[in-house]
């Protein structure tokens, strides 16, 4: 006998914590738009069951910041003039006996949505497909890795945009590949 009456009380605590036998709620007022309280009920102290959460305005995105509506892209990247969108300097050093480095920087930040493969190319064709592009934090530097074993490339850049929106002229550039670290010009 006693091992039922363990097993009931640990049944009835157990789904009192669960919330099955708990206290009967009000009922709940009608929705008439008012908030004060009832006569004689005391003010809720939060929502009561079925009363749903209060509604707060969401705040308005951020204006875009260029025509792709580009906000913010590893910080804020909008130029402070209306400079034409430059390239400052491209190097390009070998990494192995086929590969190299390109580096291109510009003069401005620009929009990374703005760099695809089609939009470079290097002695005439287009970049490959699965070729990475890095950019730097500043967003004014471009980096990729090609297969080249030539000394002196060609690059052709087009359609790349600044955050003002300013679109950079078609632009061919020869440049010479700079040799490896380590590695003896001599030979």
């Amino acid at each position: 006998m006693k091992f039922f009456k363990r097993q009931l009380l640990i049944l009835l605590f157990s789904l009192l914590m669960a919330g099955l036998f708990a206290a009967p709620s009000a009922p709940a007022a009608p929705a008439t738009g008012a908030s004060a309280p009832a006569a004689g009920n005391p003010p809720p102290h939060g929502p009561g069951p079925g009363t749903p959460p209060p509604q707060h305005p969401r705040p308005l995105p951020p204006s875009p910041k260029d025509p792709d509506n580009m906000l913010y892209y590893r910080g804020n990247r909008t130029a402070q003039e209306d400079l034409p969108l430059t390239v400052n300097q491209v190097k390009v050093s070998r990494v192995g006996v086929d590969q190299v480095d390109v580096e291109i920087v510009f003069n401005q930040s620009i929009n990374p949505r703005s760099v695809k493969t089609h939009r470079i190319t290097i002695d005439g064709s287009e970049l490959p497909q699965n070729v990475s592009i890095w950019f730097n934090k500043k967003g004014d530097t471009v980096k990729f890795m090609l297969a080249s074993e030539k000394d002196s490339l060609e690059l052709g850049i087009k359609g790349i945009r600044a955050f003002n929106g300013t679109v950079m002229s078609p632009t061919l550039i020869t440049v010479q590949v700079e040799a490896a670290a380590g590695e003896d010009s001599a030979e």
